[in-house]
């Protein structure tokens, strides 16, 4: 069955260990970059309702 190709000696193991790392890594770094565009995103709409909350009390 062992031909010295890819499946031989755990080979098979070790890369399929080695996908799922970077899987893991990708989608950390996604879920990191959802989580600070949803930050910004909330940062620049609190910053808008404050600005305009403001200046409808200054216009008074």
């Amino acid at each position: 069955m062992a031909d010295g190709g890819w499946y031989e000696d755990g080979e098979a193991v070790r890369e399929a260990e080695r996908a799922r790392r970077v899987a893991w890594i990708g989608m950390s770094v996604v879920t990191g970059l959802f989580g600070a565009v949803v930050l910004t995103v909330a940062a620049v709409g609190l910053a808008v309702i404050l600005a305009l909350a403001y200046a409808m009390a200054v216009m008074d």
